[in-house]
């Protein structure tokens, strides 16, 4: 939920303060051009037009990727902004309009929504960047063409006269390059983007059922009923009955056991089912849930504007 913009409440007769549900990309009233996404007292932007086109290409870019994927990138281009402004660097132009929504003599602080508009412009011409597959992928295709071009991107974004070889180890692009470098190695790395097509080859049936066999796990029913049946650990009383040293060694072994049992009815109930949009292949019941009919929401999407094209014709 967000504040209401005052003046589309008083041209409905209202002069209470109101609370309304909003994209979760809103950021200010386009009507009115009131910046409306903090507690504080509303303002006007109508002065800055950059900051008004940015709410716009804020909803493009969500309608474009997703709103997850819009999300991720957005905090991290939040991220590297802060950090260069922090260190006194490409502050020129969110300067140059804080200036113009601050009075004279006026003062501001870090969570100042004054401030927060300011680098509105600029954190969403870097989350564009960012959340876009194919520049995203740029500096790791291995040309040299191609990283140029990203930080071609970067420079013409966010950050004029950026150079990627006299930037240190502490500055945030290159330490993001290493660090998605090194992750791009990993098979199906471990934080992929959700618009990112999957490149791990999906798991068959045969291949759950060979991760069942070579679980290590301790037999309960083992013959030596002197040891605990999960950790194999002495057992101090030497009842017939007793199997376990502890309720923790209990608990695991109970988990354990429920986790075989799902991976055996995943293998029985898996089948392979394709992406009718971008032909991406997947097991169902394993990667994706047994009713996911698109691998992303941007293929739903595609979808959807697809079906909308043809009923309108």
């Amino acid at each position: 939920m967000q504040a209401a913009c005052t003046l589309c409440l008083a041209a409905k007769g209202v002069f209470a303060q109101a609370r309304r549900w909003v994209l979760n990309s809103t950021r200010l009233c386009l009507r009115h051009g009131r910046w409306t996404d903090t507690y504080h007292a509303q303002f006007d932007v109508r002065p800055l037009p950059e900051i008004i086109q940015a709410q716009r290409d804020h909803h493009h870019l969500v309608r474009e990727h997703g709103w997850q994927t819009v999300t991720i990138a957005m905090r991290q281009a939040s991220d590297w902004c802060w950090r260069w402004w922090d260190s006194r660097r490409f502050q020129k132009r969110r300067d140059h309009r804080l200036r113009l929504l601050i009075p004279s003599g006026g003062s501001t602080y870090r969570e100042d929504p004054r401030l927060i508009a300011s680098s509105y412009p600029d954190i969403v011409a870097l989350t564009g960047l960012l959340a876009s597959p194919k520049l995203r992928n740029l500096p790791f295709t291995g040309h040299d063409q191609d990283f140029r071009q990203f930080v071609l991107e970067v420079r013409a974004r966010v950050a004029p006269g950026y150079s990627y070889e006299g930037a240190g180890v502490a500055d945030p692009l290159v330490r993001w390059i290493e660090e998605e470098r090194y992750y791009r190695t990993l098979p199906n790395h471990p934080w992929p983007m959700p618009n990112e097509p999957q490149t791990r080859k999906p798991d068959s049936p045969d291949q759950l059922t060979r991760r069942l066999d070579v679980l290590l796990v301790p037999d309960s029913d083992s013959d030596d009923r002197s040891r605990c049946a999960s950790c194999g650990t002495q057992l101090a009383n030497t009842h017939p009955r007793m199997q376990f040293c502890s309720t923790a060694c209990r608990s695991r072994n109970w988990r354990r056991r429920q986790h075989q049992r799902a991976l055996r009815d995943a293998a029985s109930s898996t089948r392979p089912a394709e992406c009718p949009v971008c032909g991406v292949t997947w097991t169902t019941g394993n990667d994706r849930r047994r009713d996911t009919v698109y691998c992303s929401h941007r293929c739903r999407q595609a979808a959807f504007r697809q079906r909308m094209t043809v009923e309108d014709d």
